[in-house]
């Protein structure tokens, strides 16, 4: 059996939701942008990647 596996990379708030940053790896300018606005909102998180195994 053929698996297919997808990989994004997520911004994870410590409330639990999350973002998608996309398919390939983040710029400096697209995670300063994403912390911002966690920051803004008052909230902390963390870059991730997200693999789902299909």
């Amino acid at each position: 059996m053929l698996t297919e596996t997808e990989t994004r990379w997520i911004v994870l708030g410590a409330d639990g939701r999350h973002v998608s940053l996309g398919r390939t790896e983040s710029s400096e300018t697209e995670v300063k942008t994403a912390s911002d606005a966690l920051a803004a909102q008052g909230l902390s998180g963390w870059i991730a990647r997200l693999r789902d195994d299909r």
